[in-house]
């Protein structure tokens, strides 16, 4: 959880969930949240590079869809990082991590 104010635009906002550790991201407008660890090393991404919807690990360069969590590289998308559903409560940006059934 955190508030909408607290993400700056075109960057991420680290949070953590329990033992989760997640980036919410403010992206033209529309807010993102993946999973915050690079599948890399594991290095945080809320720091990262972020355009054209994307987000870029400040730590070596793997590059991540915001929308669809995929890791993008120059032979094509692959399974990627997970992404989780955002819903607004006033200016209070909650993160859905049900695992459900």
């Amino acid at each position: 959880m955190c508030r909408r104010q607290d993400v700056p635009p075109d960057r991420g906002w680290p949070v953590r969930v329990g033992e989760r550790f997640i980036a919410v991201f403010a992206v033209a407008g529309e807010l993102r949240a993946v999973e915050n660890e690079c599948l890399h090393v594991g290095n945080p991404l809320d720091d990262g590079f972020v355009s054209d919807g994307c987000v870029t690990c400040p730590w070596h360069g793997w590059r991540y869809d915001l929308r669809t969590g995929e890791h993008l590289t120059m032979f094509g998308r692959r399974k990627g990082l997970r992404t989780y559903p955002i819903r607004l409560e006033g200016d209070t940006i909650l993160v859905d991590v049900d695992d459900g059934p």
